[in-house]
């Protein structure tokens, strides 16, 4: 006989994989609450199946630790603010749970909630392009996705990037599966939940997403063939279909052209007033502070206090709090043996999710978007960017441990 209690905790499980799914274009309140229950769930799974020895063993939690006990090292020498050190501490520290998540979420239900994932990337999409086109009038549901505005307009840039590429992910593994007998119709309808999450992003006027998503999908592209000339082809294919955007698209191209004016007119200032060119500046500011302590930096969290330092208050640039670059963001913080112990975090685990063949592509995607944007935003500082990428980087860290197909 079937025990209640576990075909009820089963059917609360499948439910909450939804709106995981979903979760990742909600408020930043129920992203937290997504990521956090996730994690928490899993370590319960984690608990009642024996896995937590098994867990310990792994080399993406002990990356992740290590980076993590150099953050908390790092409170006896930070000239920061005691809040933001804080904070930054327990932004970090979901690091730590994504290794929990891909562990102890059943793969099954990992599955389904990256699905929805795909499927609200388009739905998202959809709405940028109705909403563009005057027919989708503007409601509060849409101000942390459709409509949104600052850095949460950015992390939905990225977060459309990221769902085009697990949509095409999704795509490839059914096509494998149609190899043994089953039917084209998951194929198709992931291709046409990637084309509708492009384009929404083509018509969302932020750069992130555009930038990245070429990026994704050449990594996919190499990770999925393995003669070399088709991956050539592939990256050749990915670098036409990206020039044809930026032609074609207006929106696409305008953003590109403007940012690359904006680097060409660059002056070393700090009254540089563009984009790029106040983050040029930062970066120069932020590699002086690097040269002051290389080894083991100023302390986590205290990248504001040495930037209003430098900086003479009202200038439009004084308004930053943060070098919009992780890297750059960390090496000032923790030195070169932070940046060291970051890409160590990194770099295991998108091995792990390339050794993972097909059930890791979502893994891939996600610690690739991770990787490549962390160039250009704080992108685990912030939790608007880190939350949604680090959950689905946990669901797809699940599938691919349970070689299970999505």
């Amino acid at each position: 006989m079937t025990d209640p209690a576990a075909l009820g905790l089963r059917r609360a499980g499948a439910w909450a994989m939804v709106a995981a799914g979903w979760a990742a274009y909600a408020p930043l309140g129920l992203k937290y609450l997504a990521v956090l229950g996730l994690a928490a769930t899993s370590a319960l799974w984690l608990h009642r199946s024996g896995g937590w020895p098994t867990l310990t063993r792994q080399t993406t939690i002990r990356v992740a630790v290590a980076f993590w006990l150099l953050v908390l090292a790092s409170l006896a020498w930070t000239t920061g603010p005691g809040a933001i050190a804080a904070s930054q501490c327990g932004l970090y520290a979901l690091l730590m749970a994504v290794p929990v998540i891909a562990h102890g979420c059943p793969p099954a239900l990992a599955a389904r909630a990256l699905r929805h994932y795909a499927a609200a990337s388009a739905v998202v999409g959809s709405a940028i392009v109705l909403h563009r086109a005057g027919v989708l009038p503007e409601h509060v549901l849409g101000h942390s996705s459709v409509w949104a505005e600052g850095n949460q307009r950015i992390a939905t840039s990225l977060v459309l990037a990221l769902g085009a590429a697990v949509a095409s992910a999704l795509a490839l593994q059914s096509h494998l599966r149609t190899r043994d007998g089953g039917n084209h119709r998951g194929t198709i309808v992931w291709t046409l939940a990637a084309g509708l999450a492009v384009l929404g992003l083509s018509l969302q006027d932020r750069r992130t997403g555009m930038l990245a998503l070429p990026v994704l999908l050449a990594v996919l592209g190499l990770a999925h063939l393995r003669r070399p000339r088709q991956r050539v082809a592939a990256v050749l294919a990915v670098l036409l279909l990206s020039l044809a955007a930026w032609q074609f698209a207006p929106g696409v191209r305008g953003r590109i052209d403007e940012g690359l004016n904006e680097v060409r007119t660059y002056q070393s200032s700090d009254t540089a007033a563009t984009s790029w060119g106040m983050r040029l500046r930062l970066a120069e500011h932020t590699l002086d502070m690097i040269r002051e302590r290389p080894l083991f930096g100023h302390g986590v969290g205290s990248w504001i206090t040495q930037w209003r330092q430098r900086v003479q208050p009202g200038l439009l640039i004084s308004i930053h709090t943060t070098p919009h670059n992780e890297y750059l963001l960390v090496t000032s913080q923790l030195g070169i043996v932070g940046l060291i112990a970051l890409l160590g975090v990194l770099a295991t685990q998108l091995h792990t999710a390339w050794r993972a063949g097909p059930p890791g592509y979502p893994a891939l995607m996600a610690w690739t978007a991770i990787a490549c944007t962390g160039m250009f935003n704080v992108v685990l500082r912030d939790a608007k960017f880190a939350l949604p990428m680090l959950l689905v980087a946990g669901l797809g860290g699940a599938v691919a441990r349970g070689r299970h197909p999505a």
